[in-house]
């Protein structure tokens, strides 16, 4: 998807996110985000109404997904690079069995989100999207940014880590959160 763009030209880059953008199926940014039970593949509980106070960074996959498995070393430095912030927590929803999930897992490791199994259409029935890998950002349970793309080249990550980073300075700020 990136060819015909320098991503190491910030212009360009600029260009080939907004693009992603603009095709990005899903909610708006700017909706309520909707409501959702989470119980990751240990059988642990998340509530949402806890999370709502953090930046939720949701990621959507599959097993099998090309893009998804192009973009683990990325999402491996993300979570290691926030993984002491208490204010970003990482999801992700997998659209594949809990059993297909762990052996996935047990080959290549986790990519440091919790993850929970989902079925496909209920993904698509929630959040309107089909694509993989889809990422979002979520604020005070509000959809800030969705972007359907694989964020596997380090001009990507480094934008990604600033759109996480710009919301979660603003949380900081606000001595209500």
């Amino acid at each position: 998807m990136s060819q015909g763009y320098n991503l190491a030209k910030p212009e360009e880059l600029e260009e080939y996110i907004k693009i992603n953008r603009e095709n990005s199926l899903g909610l708006p940014i700017g909706t309520v985000f909707p409501e959702f039970e989470y119980v990751d593949l240990d059988g642990n509980k998340l509530e949402y109404s806890e999370l709502k106070d953090k930046v939720i960074v949701l990621n959507t996959w599959f097993v099998g997904c090309s893009g998804c498995k192009a973009e683990e070393e990325n999402l491996k430095e993300l979570t290691s690079t926030f993984g002491d912030r208490e204010d970003i927590v990482f999801l992700s929803f997998a659209m594949s069995s809990p059993q297909k999930i762990e052996r996935y897992f047990s080959k290549r490791g986790d990519f440091g989100y919790k993850t929970a199994s989902v079925d496909r259409n209920w993904i698509k029935e929630n959040f309107k999207i089909e694509m993989s890998p889809t990422h979002y950002i979520i604020k005070d349970g509000v959809l800030v940014e969705l972007i359907s793309m694989a964020i596997f080249q380090p001009q990507l990550l480094e934008w990604f880590k600033n759109r996480i980073l710009d919301f979660a300075s603003e949380s900081s700020i606000n001595p209500n959160h």
